[in-house]
Parts: C-alpha cells; sequence; structure tokens
C-alpha cells in the first residue's frame, strides 16, 4: 500500500511568504485501515527536514476511500 499527498490549497487564506515548506514523502507504520484509529506519521519536507504527527484513519463510506489526516498534511491510501 502507498500513501499519496493531497495538495493543500493555502493561497485562499494567506499570501505566501517565499519559499513555503511542502511535504515529500510521508511514511505511516502503524497504519490499519480501521476508521479513527490514530497512528503516528512520518513526514520528509521539500527542505529535508522530518515532522512527527499523530494522525487518524478515516474512511468516507461514500467513496469507499482511505485517508489518513494528520491535520497539517493528508493523505490518500493507494491499496496495491
Amino acid at each position: 500500500m502507498t500513501f499519496k499527498i493531497i495538495e493543500k490549497d493555502w493561497y485562499k487564506r494567506r499570501q505566501l511568504t517565499g519559499k513555503e515548506l511542502s511535504p515529500v514523502s510521508v511514511s505511516i507504520p502503524d497504519y490499519q485501515a480501521v476508521h479513527n484509529h490514530f497512528c503516528n506519521m512520518f513526514v520528509r519536507y521539500n527542505d529535508g527536514s522530518e515532522k512527527s504527527l499523530l494522525a487518524r484513519v478515516i474512511y468516507n463510506k461514500l467513496t469507499a476511500q482511505w485517508t489518513v489526516d494528520g491535520m497539517e498534511v493528508a493523505v490518500k491510501v493507494i491499496e496495491q
């Protein structure tokens, strides 16, 4: 399974101030396909920094899609 980063569109809420930090890769070692399961999300940014986020697994019944939301970064789950 892979995780695809959901691009967040912040331009309507704030002005850009130079080079913005954006997530490049995400790993979630303790992911489980259980609605409302809490897990750890490790995010690597374009400047080389890393961050650990507490995230929640969400299942959308209408689209049958799993997502993991860490508030700052959200990803779609792609099952292979």
